[in-house]
């Protein structure tokens, strides 16, 4: 097999597996690329460690100051 090239910035990339998921990694930008369907296959895989909510601020703590300057 030949060795595959990052399409972003022509390094080799290197294969992984994840959750029985075959993932190319680039060794140098790490950009990784997924053929069709393996994201999804990833989602399902790991989705019951996933809580489907984004963390956000604590409504106590202070909003960060503003600083002046131009918009």
């Amino acid at each position: 097999m030949a060795e595959l090239l990052c399409p972003k910035c022509q390094a080799p990339m290197t294969t992984i597996e994840r959750s029985g998921v075959t993932i190319e990694r680039c060794t140098e930008c790490g950009g990784i690329f997924l053929d069709r369907g393996e994201l999804e296959r990833l989602e399902t895989a790991e989705a019951p460690g996933l809580t489907g909510t984004r963390p956000t601020a604590d409504p106590a703590s202070p909003a960060p100051a503003r600083r002046p300057g131009r918009l």
